[in-house]
């Protein structure tokens, strides 16, 4: 065999992985575009339902600032998820994704958007439902950031398998009742939880990256910085801030945060101790 013949199978070879690859981002661009139309209208819901809570006036007696509102958390997490999917919305249609859409409907692979819809769903209705909101936070940026960022098959497979057991073994837990027995010496015990899981997601990732590919372990440690610095900003701004309540405030939040800001950072602030009836009481635990 000749070498002309040898290099012409080379570029044989090389232009079918081309063409395959090529075939597989217009899929890819067509499933962008129909996941982007679902996560603009589930943020729409988002934040529909958050304009729905009081964002000032009286309640049960207390006087209350737009910026106090339980609404302000969820209609923050509703637009930033309304700008991602629009962001996705406008790529896909620059790249034809309602066209390619229609064509690939029958061959599109949807295991990108069941993880991504999966992840959406399961850190709104389990993590942050039934966890710390700094360590639900951050064990989905982890999640997340690892599957696009790294972009490793063979890594993505093993943290979404870390991940989603814990989600199951969540929901074991908590809508069996165990959570109370489980917290009944610690308050917080369940929240351990996630801290065991972010520990493996990262040394998954760490691992997977040094057999995969060396290079891969500084984008682990950028992520990971990511996954922890941004909820770590974003709790005491709305927690201290705009006082704004967590959806669920636990062992960072209540041990850490809550007790470093108290104790420390607002100890020369003034308490006005209030005196409220039952129906005031009742309408203020509505509200928030």
């Amino acid at each position: 065999m000749t070498s002309a013949t040898m290099h012409s199978k080379d570029e044989k070879v090389d232009e079918d992985k081309l063409a395959a690859q090529t075939l597989e981002q217009e899929k890819m661009h067509g499933w962008d575009f129909a996941f982007s139309l679902i996560v603009m209208l589930f943020s729409l819901g988002v934040i529909a339902t958050s304009l729905t809570m009081p964002f000032s006036g009286t309640v049960g007696g207390v006087t209350t600032e737009w910026y106090e509102s339980p609404g302000l958390l969820p209609l923050f997490i509703g637009c930033s998820l309304f700008a991602a999917g629009l962001s996705v919305f406008m790529q896909s249609k620059n790249e034809r994704g309602r066209e390619r859409f229609v064509q690939y409907f029958k061959e599109i692979n949807p295991t990108g958007f069941l993880v991504s819809a999966g992840g959406i769903l399961s850190y709104i209705y389990v993590l942050i439902t039934w966890y710390d909101f700094f360590l639900a936070s951050a064990v989905f940026l982890l999640l997340y950031i690892g599957i696009y960022y790294l972009d490793q098959p063979a890594i993505s497979k093993k943290i979404l398998k870390i991940y989603y057991s814990v989600v199951t073994v969540s929901i074991v837990i908590f809508m069996t009742g165990l959570d109370k027995a489980v917290n009944s010496a610690y308050p917080f015990t369940t929240d351990l939880l996630l801290v065991v899981t972010a520990i493996a997601l990262i040394v998954a990732m760490y691992n997977g990256a040094k057999k995969t590919n060396p290079e891969l372990i500084q984008k682990v440690r950028r992520m990971t910085l990511i996954a922890i610095i941004f909820p770590a900003i974003l709790c005491p701004i709305f927690r201290y801030f705009l006082l704004v309540p967590l959806p669920k405030e636990g062992l960072v939040v209540e041990q850490l945060f809550n007790h470093t800001y108290y104790t420390y950072i607002s100890t020369g602030k003034t308490k006005v101790e209030m005196d409220l009836s039952d129906e005031q009481l009742s309408l203020l635990e509505d509200a928030f």
